[in-house]
Formats: structure tokens, sequence, C-alpha cells
């Protein structure tokens, strides 16, 4: 069975990526791309088929977009534009720092005790506070006057009310 294949890229990631080796490189990258076929709005239908082929093979890497950063920082030492599979080996081949964790939190069982009393007695508090609300009120003085508000406040003022049971 084969493996899902990763979400691509998001596009802006590709938009942004493909700037920068054209900042780097030029024409030599662009040039490389471009087939001189316009699509209704003008773009370079090699340039966009590139950028989604982009996307799709480098996503992979969306959950580990520092690799992205460091194979696009190694480019800045090579005379030529890195092919898509070159960049994925510079993508493979980034060194990642990891991240040091903080250390979990030393409380002791009287303590945690202690505060699971602090939320149970704040949470019993906003039950009592609420118990005597209305919290259909919004929505009831949003239908009384529908000429007052927006058309979509009404509409979700009626789905509101419908969704939830009557007190």
């Amino acid at each position: 069975m084969n493996a899902p294949s990763p979400r691509p890229l998001p596009a802006s990631w590709a938009d942004r990526l493909f700037e920068r080796m054209q900042g780097m490189y030029g024409s030599l990258w662009v040039d490389r791309w471009r087939t001189g076929e316009l699509d209704e709005n003008g773009r370079d239908r090699g340039l966009l088929n590139a950028k989604l082929t982009w996307c799709a093979d480098l996503g992979g890497f969306v959950e580990q977009p520092e690799r992205i950063t460091r194979a696009l920082e190694a480019c800045r030492h090579r005379a030529l534009p890195p092919t898509l599979p070159e960049f994925l080996d510079l993508c493979r081949q980034a060194q990642v720092t990891p991240q040091a964790a903080l250390p979990a939190p030393k409380i002791t069982p009287e303590v945690a005790q202690a505060r699971a009393e602090e939320v149970a007695s704040v949470a019993k508090t906003i039950a009592r506070k609420s118990a005597g609300h209305d919290h259909r009120a919004w929505a009831r003085r949003i239908v009384a006057d529908p000429k007052a508000f927006p058309s979509a406040n009404v509409k979700l003022a009626r789905e509101a009310l419908d969704a939830m049971p009557s007190s």
C-alpha cells in the first residue's frame, strides 16, 4: 500500500522561494522554467508548472521549514541554480538544530490538588452566575428588530434560536 502523499507547500512559500532564487540567479533561474506560453492572466505556464511541481515535491518539508531555509542558504554558495532533485537533496542534508525543551514543571501533589480545587471553585462560581442568564438574549434582540441588523446577523440569530433547546 502506498503511503499518503504529503500535503504540498503553501503557494506563498513557493512564490517566496522562486523570488529568492530569481534574486540569486537572475534569468538563469527564470529562463530555466519559462516556456513563453502565457495563461489567460499573462503568467508563464512553464513557470506556473514549475512552482506547482516544487510545491508538490517539497511538501514533505512543510513540517520542517527550517530545512528549506537551510537549503536556500546553501544555494548562495552555488554558481548555478539547483534542479528540483538537487534542491530536495539539499533539504534532506540540511542540519537542523533541535530546539531545547523546557523542563517539566516541578509541582508537588499537594500543590496540584490545591490548583484543582481552585479551578473547580471558579467553575462553580461561573455556573452559578450564569444559571439565570438568558444566553439567547442577543439572538432574540436581533430577530425582534431585523431591519436594524445586517441580514447575515439575522440569519445567524435565527439559526442560533432554532438550534438551541428551549428553556
